[in-house]
């Protein structure tokens, strides 16, 4: 029988639907709400000093040091002692210098072009002053025993565990939605709120980028004008820079950690505001 003031019919629902339908409805279970509150909530980082860029060199003697006899067909003795003064480079250069960005274009254009030059007054005009420099460092043997590289990767290596495990325990940061607290287990603990603040992560160093993809964390105040905090050396922060951005993106936490909640709370206060609460 057609309905005579046009309005749509509707089938009655069945056990079936409801079901369907409940089972569409229920929220998420408590441990998947548990994981995902654990998973976006908190940032954990460590800031090490500076020799945490030493680990290279002592690599470096570690394998030689063990692999020195398998080696020897491969790569000579001098060959190894020129990878180890190389890394020792590196390694010093990490340590002593902030290779900005634009400084570190300027060196590598600044040897590109010293390179070039070198060529030129060789070939053109004919000045080998820099070819007896080569030869001069050419005829040195830095070649360094196997018992030397093997002393110095254990007494390297064991400050290098005991700065680890000392970073972890009293150098520990917490980013959270509401705060940011520092761990010191030997010292004192320490908390920022997180409201009205300015947070920068950088990166001042091209070359502590490169050896543990590391960088820096800087905490202001509000208006940007006073450094509130500086986290230096947090090592693989530029893999975890966007998981940071998304917990300083959030400003409220909800009890259960469900995002609808958050939403459905911020609708309802801007619609008091507006006056159309009721």
């Amino acid at each position: 029988m057609s309905d005579p003031v046009g309005n749509e019919q509707t089938a009655p629902a069945t056990p079936q639907g409801a079901a369907a339908t409940a089972r569409t409805a229920s929220p998420p279970s408590k441990p998947a709400l548990e994981k995902r509150r654990r998973e976006r909530s908190q940032v954990v980082i460590h800031s090490y000093p500076k020799y945490l860029y030493v680990w290279p060199l002592i690599l470096m003697a570690a394998l030689f040091a063990l692999l020195g006899d398998q080696l020897n067909p491969l790569i000579s003795p001098v060959c190894e002692g020129w990878i180890l003064l190389g890394t020792l480079v590196l390694v010093l250069m990490a340590i002593g210098f902030d290779l900005t960005r634009n400084l570190t274009i300027s060196w590598g254009i600044t040897i590109v072009a010293g390179v070039f030059c070198v060529l030129w007054l060789k070939d053109s005009k004919h000045v080998n002053l820099f070819s007896d420099i080569g030869r001069h460092l050419a005829t040195r043997n830095p070649s360094v025993s196997h018992d030397w590289q093997y002393l110095f990767a254990l007494f390297g290596g064991a400050l290098y565990l005991i700065m680890f495990i000392n970073a972890r325990i009293n150098q520990r940061w917490r980013i959270g939605r509401n705060e940011i607290e520092h761990f010191a287990m030997l010292s004192k603990d320490d908390s920022l709120g997180r409201g009205a603040k300015r947070i920068i992560t950088s990166y001042p160093d091209f070359l502590e980028l490169l050896l543990c993809g590391a960088g820096t964390i800087q905490i202001y105040s509000a208006q940007g004008g006073v450094l509130l905090r500086s986290i230096p050396n947090v090592p693989l922060l530029f893999f975890r820079s966007d998981a940071i951005s998304r917990i300083l993106e959030a400003t409220e936490v909800s009890p259960t950690g469900d995002e609808e909640t958050d939403v459905q709370e911020n609708s309802a206060n801007e619609e008091l505001g507006d006056g159309h609460g009721g």
